[in-house]
């Protein structure tokens, strides 16, 4: 997702991964971006703004990948192994890689970081909705929608993140979410 903005979100993206949302400063990220503070300013008001910035376009663009891989997707387990490899597992790597960066869902709490999770979340439920389309009639056998098991599985997403001990944990966790979701579009 090339915008006129791309460089400087990935030189901000690098530095809230290294310093995490508390620590990074708009200089650090100015600096980062070979910019200048006030060229920085003119662009965005406010740190929360750049991570807003950053956070809608990480995962816009992680939808945009998950997208793509499902095309050579035959199969709705498939499917599910996609959302693994594309989103749960490398989101969990990268937290992993980068401890600092733990503290970037504080950043979520901030009035730009709460508007960016909420476009965000809508955007992922909205396609895991699309995904699961075609299986809403063995979900309405379960009193469930497409949209509420989209929620479901994000939630489940996020929680993971936050609970899993390591890889084999977080695999387990999702094959767990898996093999749930299988049984209800059966």
């Amino acid at each position: 997702m090339n915008t006129p903005n791309a460089p400087l979100l990935d030189a901000a993206l690098s530095v809230f991964l290294r310093y995490g949302f508390k620590r990074t400063t708009m200089g650090d990220i100015a600096k980062a971006a070979h910019m200048s503070r006030p060229s920085l300013y003119a662009r965005y008001a406010n740190k929360d703004d750049v991570y807003a910035a950053v956070l809608e376009r990480y995962i816009r663009q992680t939808l945009s990948d998950l997208q793509q891989a499902w095309t050579s997707c035959s199969t709705l387990s498939e499917q599910l192994d996609c959302i693994y490899d594309v989103t749960v597992g490398p989101s969990f790597q990268l937290l992993s890689d980068f401890p600092d960066a733990a503290d970037l869902i504080d950043g979520m709490e901030t009035p730009a970081g709460k508007q960016a999770k909420a476009n965000i979340t809508a955007d992922v439920i909205g396609v895991f909705s699309d995904l699961l389309a075609p299986f809403a009639p063995q979900l309405m056998q379960h009193d469930q929608t497409p949209q509420q098991v989209a929620r479901f599985i994000e939630q489940s997403k996020t929680a993971m993140l936050h609970t899993a001990t390591d890889q084999a944990d977080l695999k387990q966790q999702f094959s767990t979410l898996k093999a749930a979701l299988l049984a209800l579009t059966r």
